[in-house]
Order: structure tokens, then C-alpha cells, then sequence
């Protein structure tokens, strides 16, 4: 009996990272949508509107950010926090706290993922590990896996910790890096895919981002090797001009699993005196959701 439980606690333990594949994969089917908005704020482009007399800035950033996600909620199936944007304020970390207390407060059906790309040694990535999930409380965090199993001992130690890998990047200058041919044939980025998947990937806890920069043929045999329960990241579309075609080779068989993030696309489509500029950043949205739904369902 006592190994019984000892087996369950274990396997319970195994998929409990699932839970935000589920809450991912649930919206995504609540909403009809794959649009991942990116809330990355920039004070220079809030509308006028949004400026008080005598306020701060994280004042009105906090104003602007959460009517972006009132306006986008209806239509996104997740949100991404690029944490650079509120390192910039005094109180920056107080904002970016209270963004993810409002996406779980007001949509808690939404995950809220922190894009802060960690990675180092063992005592360091505990206390990032401390501040993103414990204070912060992200769903998930983006990391960079260069320094190796170090980066991914907390996730595989404690599976109910999320991680999105950043396997591919969409910077123009990134293939100069992750495409580096290796001995065994593999591009860079193309190695670390597999790690990702066959070495750190123990409680079943990982995402992996992938970049729309690229040819379509690339993807041809990459979304064999991934497991269909394992969710995409795919930037650069919108702003960085990536194409969202290359999102229908990467979709699991239930036309899901993948989620595509746009911040400026979404967040400014507009001059800063547009009185209507709520009307654009939903029209914005809206254009997404439908143009990747199109995608996958093949009348695009």
C-alpha cells in the first residue's frame, strides 16, 4: 500500500505541469482563437487620452494596459509580459505585478506568461525562480537554455513549474547563432529542440518558441519530433513581419497547440491623439484571430 501512493504522489507529481497546457488549450477552444497579446508598454505611444494631469507613468501604463486586455480578452487565448518594458520604471516591478494580478483577478481562465528569457546557474535561477512564481505568480516564463541543465533543474525538480524554451528566436541577427551547422547534421537550434524534448522535458512541463522568420520547408520535419501536447510559442508575426503561414505545418491534429504572440501589432495601431483608439486595438485583434483561424482552417 505504502508504494502505491508513493507511485501515485509521483505520477501526480508527472503531469501536474499540464495544467497550463490545459487552461492554454481549454482557452483556446473557449475563444475560437490562437492570438497570444503582448503587453509590452511603451509610454511614448499610449494615447493622450490615457494621460491624466499629475499622473505617473506606471499609473498610466497600468490605466492603458488594462483596457488593452478588457478590449483584447474576448479574443485572446493567452497573454505575454515582456518584463524589459517595466524594468524601465522606478516601480516597474510593482506594475508588472499588478498587470498578472489583474489578468488572474478579472480572466483567470486567461494564463499570463512573464517573457524575461532567465538562464543561469543553480542558486541564481532559484531566486528568479522565487520572484517570477512566487511573486510575480506567472503562469509560465520564457528561459534561455544556454547554460544547460542548470537553467531546467528547477522545472524538472518541480513539475508544477511551466517554462517556454527559447529554441528559435525572430531577430533578424539570431540565425548568425542558432543556425550553426553541427557534426551531427543538426542546425544549433535544432539540437537544443531535442533537448528540450528528449533531456529536460521530465515532468512534461515545457513549451517551446519557434520563429515565423523563416522558410516554410524548414518545419516539415520538426512538428513530427514534437509531442502533440507540447504548446508552440511562434513569434514574429505582426511588427517583425513574420509569416503566420508557416503557423498551419506547426499545428497538432486538433488544429491547435499553437499560439502566436503580437504586442505592437495589437497594442498601437493608432496615433496617440486617436480618440478612437480602443475601437482600433479591437479591430486589431479581431484581424488576427480571424487571419490565423482562416490559416488553419485552409480558406487562407
Amino acid at each position: 500500500m505504502f508504494i502505491f501512493f508513493i507511485l501515485l504522489f509521483a505520477a501526480m507529481d508527472t503531469i501536474s505541469g499540464n495544467s497550463i497546457f490545459d487552461k492554454l488549450d481549454t482557452r483556446m477552444k473557449e475563444v475560437n482563437s490562437l492570438v497570444c497579446v503582448g503587453l509590452d508598454p511603451d509610454i511614448s505611444k499610449i494615447p493622450t487620452s490615457v494621460i491624466e494631469n499629475n499622473i505617473s507613468d506606471s499609473a498610466a501604463l497600468y490605466a492603458f494596459l488594462t483596457k488593452i486586455i478588457d478590449i483584447t480578452a474576448p479574443h485572446a487565448c493567452s497573454y505575454k509580459i515582456q518584463k524589459a518594458f517595466y524594468d524601465q520604471l522606478d516601480d516597474g516591478h510593482e506594475l508588472l505585478r499588478d498587470v498578472v494580478a489583474y489578468i488572474h483577478t478579472h480572466y483567470p481562465q486567461i494564463p499570463a506568461f512573464v517573457d524575461c528569457k532567465i538562464g543561469d546557474t543553480d542558486n541564481t535561477m532559484k531566486a528568479y525562480m522565487q520572484l517570477m512564481f512566487d511573486d510575480i505568480k506567472a503562469d509560465a516564463v520564457v528561459i534561455n537554455p544556454y547554460m544547460g541543465d542548470d537553467v531546467f533543474e528547477p522545472f524538472m525538480l518541480d513539475g508544477h513549474k511551466t517554462a517556454i524554451v527559447l529554441v528559435q528566436t525572430s531577430n533578424p541577427q539570431a540565425k548568425i547563432v542558432q543556425e550553426q551547422a553541427l557534426t551531427n547534421g543538426k542546425k544549433l537550434w535544432e539540437e537544443i529542440l531535442s533537448l528540450t524534448i528528449h533531456r529536460w522535458n521530465k515532468k512534461n512541463n515545457l513549451m517551446v518558441v519557434l520563429s515565423s522568420n523563416t522558410a516554410l520547408q524548414d518545419y516539415q520535419h520538426i512538428r513530427a519530433q514534437i509531442p502533440q501536447d507540447m504548446p508552440i510559442l511562434l513569434a514574429g508575426i505582426g511588427a517583425q513581419g513574420g509569416n503566420p503561414e508557416i503557423m498551419k505545418q506547426l499545428l497538432n491534429k486538433e488544429k491547435r497547440g499553437v499560439f502566436v504572440n503580437s504586442s505592437r501589432g495589437i497594442l498601437y495601431p493608432y496615433t496617440i491623439q486617436d480618440v478612437q483608439w480602443e475601437e482600433k486595438v479591437l479591430s486589431a485583434v479581431i484581424d488576427l484571430k480571424n487571419t490565423l483561424n482562416a490559416i488553419r482552417d485552409g480558406s487562407c
